[in-house]
Protein backbone atom coordinates (compact mmCIF):
# COMPACT_ATOMS: atom_id res chain seq x y z
CA UNK A 1 0.00 0.00 0.00
CA UNK A 2 1.17 3.25 -0.91
CA UNK A 3 1.65 5.68 1.87
CA UNK A 4 1.56 9.69 1.62
CA UNK A 5 3.02 12.06 3.67
CA UNK A 6 1.47 15.30 4.47
CA UNK A 7 4.44 17.53 6.12
CA UNK A 8 3.14 21.06 6.58
CA UNK A 9 4.96 23.47 5.42
CA UNK A 10 8.32 25.11 6.61
CA UNK A 11 8.73 28.60 7.33
CA UNK A 12 12.54 29.29 7.88
CA UNK A 13 13.45 33.50 8.39
CA UNK A 14 16.89 35.27 7.57
CA UNK A 15 17.37 38.09 9.96
CA UNK A 16 20.18 39.96 10.67
CA UNK A 17 22.50 43.44 10.55
CA UNK A 18 22.41 45.52 7.25
CA UNK A 19 24.93 44.47 4.85
CA UNK A 20 25.35 40.89 6.65
CA UNK A 21 24.01 38.97 3.09
CA UNK A 22 20.41 37.93 4.20
CA UNK A 23 18.91 39.08 0.75
CA UNK A 24 21.40 37.46 -1.53
CA UNK A 25 21.30 34.32 0.64
CA UNK A 26 17.26 34.27 1.12
CA UNK A 27 17.58 34.29 -3.06
CA UNK A 28 20.39 31.23 -3.36
CA UNK A 29 18.89 29.40 -0.39
CA UNK A 30 15.54 28.90 -2.32
CA UNK A 31 17.29 27.78 -4.97
CA UNK A 32 19.52 25.25 -3.03
CA UNK A 33 15.81 23.72 -1.58
CA UNK A 34 14.73 23.51 -5.01
CA UNK A 35 17.36 21.91 -6.43
CA UNK A 36 17.10 19.50 -3.59
CA UNK A 37 13.35 18.70 -4.76
CA UNK A 38 12.25 20.64 -1.78
CA UNK A 39 9.29 23.78 -3.20
CA UNK A 40 10.65 26.64 -2.09
CA UNK A 41 9.30 30.10 -2.32
CA UNK A 42 11.06 33.50 -1.25
CA UNK A 43 9.76 36.40 -0.01
CA UNK A 44 10.79 39.91 1.59
CA UNK A 45 9.50 42.15 4.80
CA UNK A 46 8.69 44.63 4.15
CA UNK A 47 6.56 43.34 1.87
CA UNK A 48 5.74 44.40 -1.69
CA UNK A 49 1.90 44.94 -1.16
CA UNK A 50 1.16 49.02 -0.96
CA UNK A 51 1.23 49.03 2.77
CA UNK A 52 5.11 47.49 3.12
CA UNK A 53 5.96 49.92 0.28
CA UNK A 54 5.21 52.78 2.73
CA UNK A 55 6.61 51.47 5.41
CA UNK A 56 9.81 50.80 2.98
CA UNK A 57 10.24 54.32 1.17
CA UNK A 58 9.01 55.86 4.91
CA UNK A 59 11.59 55.24 7.01
CA UNK A 60 12.93 58.95 7.11
CA UNK A 61 9.29 60.36 7.48
CA UNK A 62 7.73 58.03 10.05
CA UNK A 63 9.36 57.32 13.46
CA UNK A 64 8.32 55.39 16.58
CA UNK A 65 5.70 53.57 17.27
CA UNK A 66 3.91 55.19 13.93
CA UNK A 67 6.46 53.34 11.95
CA UNK A 68 6.53 50.09 14.38
CA UNK A 69 3.05 49.64 13.91
CA UNK A 70 2.70 50.41 10.19
CA UNK A 71 5.51 47.63 9.61
CA UNK A 72 3.48 45.36 11.83
CA UNK A 73 0.62 45.83 10.16
CA UNK A 74 2.51 44.96 6.44
CA UNK A 75 3.42 42.16 8.65
CA UNK A 76 0.20 40.54 9.50
CA UNK A 77 -0.65 41.32 6.22
CA UNK A 78 1.81 39.88 4.28
CA UNK A 79 1.83 36.02 7.05
CA UNK A 80 -2.50 36.44 6.03
CA UNK A 81 -1.69 37.03 2.49
CA UNK A 82 1.52 35.37 1.02
CA UNK A 83 3.41 33.43 3.79
CA UNK A 84 0.67 31.71 4.91
CA UNK A 85 -0.82 30.31 1.40
CA UNK A 86 2.36 28.91 0.72
CA UNK A 87 2.81 26.76 3.70
CA UNK A 88 -0.33 25.64 3.08
CA UNK A 89 0.09 24.30 0.08
CA UNK A 90 3.33 22.74 1.77
CA UNK A 91 6.20 25.00 0.48
CA UNK A 92 9.12 25.65 2.37
CA UNK A 93 9.07 29.94 2.74
CA UNK A 94 12.17 31.44 2.90
CA UNK A 95 11.87 34.99 4.17
CA UNK A 96 14.46 37.40 4.36
CA UNK A 97 13.43 39.84 7.37
CA UNK A 98 10.83 38.64 9.79
CA UNK A 99 10.11 39.34 13.63
CA UNK A 100 13.22 39.24 15.22
CA UNK A 101 14.34 42.19 13.03
CA UNK A 102 11.30 44.29 15.15
CA UNK A 103 13.12 43.70 18.28
CA UNK A 104 15.68 45.18 16.75
CA UNK A 105 15.03 48.07 14.48
CA UNK A 106 11.79 48.73 17.13
CA UNK A 107 13.77 49.27 19.96
CA UNK A 108 16.02 51.07 18.17
CA UNK A 109 13.09 54.05 17.49
CA UNK A 110 11.70 53.39 20.83
CA UNK A 111 9.55 50.65 21.35
CA UNK A 112 10.35 48.53 24.58
CA UNK A 113 10.92 44.57 24.22
CA UNK A 114 7.43 44.26 25.75
CA UNK A 115 5.44 46.40 23.70
CA UNK A 116 7.16 44.39 20.40
CA UNK A 117 6.24 41.07 22.55
CA UNK A 118 2.50 42.12 22.27
CA UNK A 119 1.95 43.31 18.84
CA UNK A 120 3.42 40.09 17.47
CA UNK A 121 1.48 37.84 19.95
CA UNK A 122 -0.42 36.13 16.96
CA UNK A 123 2.36 36.22 14.58
CA UNK A 124 3.15 32.90 13.11
CA UNK A 125 5.98 31.72 14.50
CA UNK A 126 9.55 30.85 12.56
CA UNK A 127 10.03 26.75 11.99
CA UNK A 128 13.65 28.05 11.98
CA UNK A 129 15.09 31.52 12.77
CA UNK A 130 18.67 31.83 11.06
CA UNK A 131 20.37 35.06 12.25
CA UNK A 132 22.97 36.16 9.93
CA UNK A 133 25.70 38.08 11.45
CA UNK A 134 29.09 39.42 10.69
CA UNK A 135 31.61 42.05 11.44
CA UNK A 136 30.00 45.35 12.01
CA UNK A 137 32.88 47.19 10.57
CA UNK A 138 32.08 44.65 6.94
CA UNK A 139 28.77 45.22 7.55
CA UNK A 140 28.71 48.63 7.89
CA UNK A 141 31.01 49.06 4.69
CA UNK A 142 28.73 46.93 2.29
CA UNK A 143 25.42 48.93 3.29
CA UNK A 144 27.29 51.96 2.09
CA UNK A 145 28.39 50.38 -0.85
CA UNK A 146 24.82 49.38 -1.57
CA UNK A 147 23.26 52.97 -0.73
CA UNK A 148 21.78 53.80 2.35
CA UNK A 149 18.42 54.10 1.43
CA UNK A 150 16.66 53.93 5.20
CA UNK A 151 17.72 55.92 8.39
CA UNK A 152 18.13 52.64 9.83
CA UNK A 153 21.26 52.08 7.60
CA UNK A 154 24.91 53.50 9.29
CA UNK A 155 27.31 55.42 8.61
CA UNK A 156 28.79 55.33 11.68
CA UNK A 157 30.39 52.28 13.64
CA UNK A 158 29.02 52.58 16.80
CA UNK A 159 25.53 52.35 15.96
CA UNK A 160 26.60 49.16 13.80
CA UNK A 161 27.81 47.68 16.42
CA UNK A 162 24.77 48.65 19.05
CA UNK A 163 22.65 46.96 15.61
CA UNK A 164 25.22 44.16 16.10
CA UNK A 165 24.44 44.01 19.53
CA UNK A 166 20.46 44.11 19.55
CA UNK A 167 20.53 41.12 16.92
CA UNK A 168 22.86 39.08 19.58
CA UNK A 169 19.84 39.95 22.68
CA UNK A 170 16.79 39.83 20.82
CA UNK A 171 17.74 36.14 19.49
CA UNK A 172 18.21 34.66 22.83
CA UNK A 173 15.42 36.62 23.65
CA UNK A 174 13.34 34.47 21.11
CA UNK A 175 15.01 31.59 22.28
CA UNK A 176 13.91 31.96 25.89
CA UNK A 177 10.53 32.18 24.47
CA UNK A 178 11.09 28.85 22.91
CA UNK A 179 11.97 29.64 19.23
CA UNK A 180 14.16 27.64 17.55
CA UNK A 181 17.12 30.05 16.46
CA UNK A 182 20.20 29.27 14.54
CA UNK A 183 22.96 31.98 14.65
CA UNK A 184 25.39 32.12 11.77
CA UNK A 185 28.45 33.51 11.64
CA UNK A 186 29.31 34.52 7.95
CA UNK A 187 33.08 34.78 9.06
CA UNK A 188 35.32 34.33 5.74
CA UNK A 189 32.61 32.61 3.68
CA UNK A 190 31.05 33.87 0.54
CA UNK A 191 27.34 34.03 -0.05
CA UNK A 192 26.96 30.78 -1.91
CA UNK A 193 28.76 29.25 0.95
CA UNK A 194 27.14 30.39 3.59
CA UNK A 195 23.71 29.78 1.70
CA UNK A 196 25.21 25.95 1.18
CA UNK A 197 25.44 25.79 4.88
CA UNK A 198 21.75 27.61 5.81
CA UNK A 199 20.75 24.73 3.47
CA UNK A 200 21.96 21.31 5.25
CA UNK A 201 20.60 23.06 8.06
CA UNK A 202 17.20 23.90 7.05
CA UNK A 203 16.87 20.25 5.09
CA UNK A 204 18.05 18.78 8.80
CA UNK A 205 15.42 20.45 10.32
CA UNK A 206 12.53 19.94 8.03
CA UNK A 207 13.61 16.02 7.92
CA UNK A 208 13.66 15.62 11.63
CA UNK A 209 9.92 16.78 12.04
CA UNK A 210 6.91 13.64 12.25
CA UNK A 211 5.10 12.48 9.81
CA UNK A 212 1.60 12.51 9.10
CA UNK A 213 0.38 9.81 7.00
CA UNK A 214 -3.14 10.02 5.45
CA UNK A 215 -3.36 6.21 6.35
CA UNK A 216 -2.48 4.30 9.08
CA UNK A 217 0.65 2.23 7.96
CA UNK A 218 -0.10 -1.30 7.71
Amino acid sequence: MHIKSHLPGFLVTLDGPSGAGKTTCSHLLRDLLTDRGLPAARTTQPSDSPIGALARSGTHQFHGLALTCLVAADRYHHIATVIEPHLQAGHVVVCDRYVLTAYVLDRIDGASEEYITGLYQHARPADLAIVLMDDPEQCMARAQQRGLYSRFHHEDLAAAQREHELFLQSAEHLRAGGATVLIHRVGQDDAPAVAAALAEHVTAAIAARPVHFSHPPR
